[in-house]
């Protein structure tokens, strides 16, 4: 028994004693250990093991020799290696303009967000790199990713030089799309809107600044754009009727040119009685 004090009190708990090893290794488990190693080493992807792998099987290799089953750390390791000999390579085909597209889309939302550094560090530096299917398949296995790559080839809604209404504060402000950038971490686009003329309480503080707004609180100013067409229209039949008085012009001034350059006529010679 073992004491333990403090200032005010003192108590006790029985003294610790190893459990006892319980578990009696048979021929039959140190065969089956065999079996496994047997089995990994002539599995026809155990060349793509790594180093570290490779050392751990020829090390459990030889104590299975010696008649000594797996440690506990062991077996998890063996299995580990099992699983990845069992995964299926990757079917990703560069041919295939969707697949490319996806593959450049992990790279770059999983580079913003911070999961799976490694296989996207490995993606990014061999474009013939591929993870195998089974990890392919899990980085594509979440919401978040799909919804934002989906988003994102959809493309902009709008474009640099919209006339927009930008949501801030629960109110809409007249201001115009400076630029446009895809945010992985919003998994959204972001418009960068010069704010041209707020209205309320903020309107003071917000015109004539740029801010980041989700395409979610941007929407076309409806007002600005009927106004923009009815120039454009206007400026369209000004064009025409400026190019129509030229083209008269030129057909007046071509028919007096012809008129001077035509030769005059002879008179006709009286006939003789």
């Amino acid at each position: 028994m073992s004491f333990y004090r403090s200032r005010r009190w003192s108590h006790s708990v029985p003294a610790y004693t190893p459990a006892a090893n319980t578990a009696v290794t048979t021929p039959a488990d140190v065969d089956a250990c065999k079996g496994r190693i047997d089995a990994i080493e002539a599995h026809e992807r155990f060349s793509t093991l790594g180093a570290r792998d490779s050392e751990f099987v020829a090390s459990v290799k030889g104590q299975v020799a010696n008649g000594r089953m797996f440690s506990p750390a062991q077996a998890l390791w063996v299995e580990r290696i099992e699983k990845r000999l069992a995964t299926v390579p990757s079917t990703f085909d560069a041919n295939d303009a969707s697949q490319v597209a996806k593959r450049a889309y992990a790279i770059m939302h999983y580079k913003a967000t911070g999961y799976w550094s490694n296989v996207v560090a490995a993606m990014e530096a061999n474009a013939d790199y591929m993870p195998d299917a089974d990890t392919y398949d899990r980085m594509w296995a979440n919401k978040f990713i799909n919804a934002g790559f989906k988003r994102y080839s959809a493309g902009a809604k709008y474009g640099a030089g919209d006339m927009v209404k930008a949501k801030i504060y629960g109110a809409k402000h007249d201001g115009i799309v400076a630029g446009v950038k895809w945010c992985c971490t919003a998994n959204n686009w972001l418009y960068n809107t010069l704010i041209l003329a707020a209205v309320g309480m903020y309107a003071e503080h917000l015109t004539g600044r740029n801010i980041d707004l989700k395409e979610t609180d941007v929407s076309i100013d409806r007002a600005a754009v009927s106004a923009a067409k009815k120039a454009e229209k206007e400026a369209e039949k000004v064009a025409k009727a400026a190019e129509k008085a030229r083209l008269k012009a030129e057909k007046e001034a071509a028919k007096a040119l012809a008129a001077l350059n035509k030769p005059a006529r002879k008179p006709r010679a009286k006939k003789s009685a």
